[in-house]
């Protein structure tokens, strides 16, 4: 039966720069067989055939790098402004499973620079809208709304079966908890924090101190952000420079955030590589 669908699907597909791309509107007709449209991608993609969707894609992550995506699970804990922004462009690029933990309501004051916060949105659990969002744009992807808080009591629950966390907290003692308990499990974390017009993104792995233990017990559970507010340019930025780390990550990229903290000033037009020590 999947192998009367692939060479279905094949026979639709056409050629378009040098890769066998097989229509949207073809895999969508085969998955109401009763098999997933994700599973249909990965056949596909094991097949050397491109699914419409990922076209564009492929140049970058290649073939095997999009099935590598596809079958993949990130961790996005907080859905507000780094964490709606990392969700979009995680499910555009195909991440096959996202896991989305946020326990508040959206308000007023997010509507200036959260993806996720509209005026039909205001006063409903993100985590719920964020996965409703994922729904819409790549139903391949699958996706878990955690309405909770992450702490003592969730977190080890959370991080099960994970290959990468995002971090888009806004207070250092629940990301102090997420790089603890991923440090136990081997999984690599992708801190981001912004204030103002500054930003900055480190990729923390497993056997590396994190941020907060090279500065030490004096930093405040809040930051500047307390005192410079977050505009809408900001967190746009620093989520598409750390999904693109995560996406590194689960490619088997060489040159990641790993050693050093990448700062940014989009003020000043100021990027500084900082090794952290």
């Amino acid at each position: 039966m999947d192998r009367d669908i692939l060479n279905r699907l094949k026979s639709e597909s056409n050629i378009k720069n040098d890769l066998v791309v097989v229509p949207f509107k073809s895999i969508k007709a085969a998955s109401k067989q009763g098999i997933p449209e994700k599973t249909l991608e990965i056949m596909l993609l094991e097949e050397g055939l491109v699914p419409e969707r990922y076209e564009r894609n492929i140049g970058t992550f290649d073939i095997s790098g999009q099935l590598r995506l596809l079958k993949s699970s990130i961790l996005v804990v907080g859905c507000g402004g780094l964490g709606g922004w990392n969700i979009e462009i995680l499910a555009r690029a195909g991440v096959g499973h996202l896991r989305l933990v946020d326990f508040d309501r959206f308000e007023a004051h997010n509507l200036n620079r959260q993806l996720l916060a509209t005026e039909a949105t205001l006063y409903r659990q993100k985590a719920l809208v964020a996965a409703e969002r994922v729904r819409e744009i790549n139903a391949s992807v699958d996706v878990e709304a955690c309405v909770c808080m992450f702490d003592q009591d969730t977190a080890k629950g959370l991080i099960d079966g994970i290959d990468v966390a995002i971090d888009a907290l806004d207070n250092n003692r629940s990301r102090q908890l997420l790089f603890e308990v991923c440090r136990a499990s081997a999984i690599p974390v992708v801190h981001g924090a912004i204030g103002g017009f500054v930003g900055q993104v480190k990729v923390i792995m497993p056997k590396d101190p994190h941020p907060l233990e090279i500065f030490g017990e004096d930093v405040p559970d809040k930051g500047i952000e307390v005192v410079l507010g977050n505009p809408p340019q900001t967190p746009a930025l620093v989520a598409a420079l750390q999904s693109n780390e995560a996406i590194k990550i689960l490619l088997k990229k060489e040159h990641i955030l790993k050693d050093r903290l990448l700062w940014l000033d989009i003020e000043h037009d100021e990027w500084m590589s900082l090794q952290l020590r």
